[in-house]
């Protein structure tokens, strides 16, 4: 009897899941991976870049100043974008023709990154609505496939149920 395991794209889903429980951000986690032949080679989230402190240490700096969560574009947040994060991982060479797993559509500037490093191909599993709606013009414009995909978390869980890590007995 064969044993179910998932397939490449829901492993690499949950990978972007995975990397967003690295966030920072008290209110958007957001993780990403980026792949090229079946190997993950850069994974980010959303948060402030290394030796600046973080949402978690300091608080909310839109809550400091009263800016409601769904004003994007304020330029006030210290967090960079997971898409940008993973991005900046590796060399710009390396992405040529990669696959992005993100848990959200890229908003316009990360959408802008993505096309100009070569990336192939977005999967996502949520919209992330900004005014402009910039990024799927950006995309069809690139040449740069975007598919929204469907996240099973109950398949995942089962598939993980059934992995026994020690004798329990």
């Amino acid at each position: 009897m064969g044993k179910e395991r998932p397939g490449w794209d829901e492993f690499f889903m949950f990978s972007a899941v995975w990397a967003a429980t690295r966030s920072s951000c008290l209110y958007f986690p957001a993780g990403a991976v980026i792949v090229k032949d079946k190997r993950i080679i850069a994974s980010g989230y959303n948060g402030a870049p290394p030796g600046i402190r973080n949402c978690l240490e300091i608080g909310c700096r839109k809550d400091k100043l009263g800016i409601k969560f769904s004003e994007k574009g304020k330029g006030v947040c210290r967090g960079i974008h997971a898409e940008v994060n993973a991005m900046d991982q590796i060399a710009r060479a390396d992405l040529k023709g990669a696959t992005m797993y993100s848990l959200y559509l890229p908003c316009s500037v990360c959408a802008k990154e993505i096309v100009g490093n070569g990336l192939e191909k977005v999967y996502y599993v949520e919209d992330y609505s900004e005014p402009e709606a910039l990024t799927k013009e950006l995309f069809l414009e690139g040449g740069i496939k975007l598919e929204r995909f469907k996240l099973d978390v109950e398949k995942c869980f089962n598939l993980v149920r059934r992995v026994k890590f020690w004798n329990t007995e």
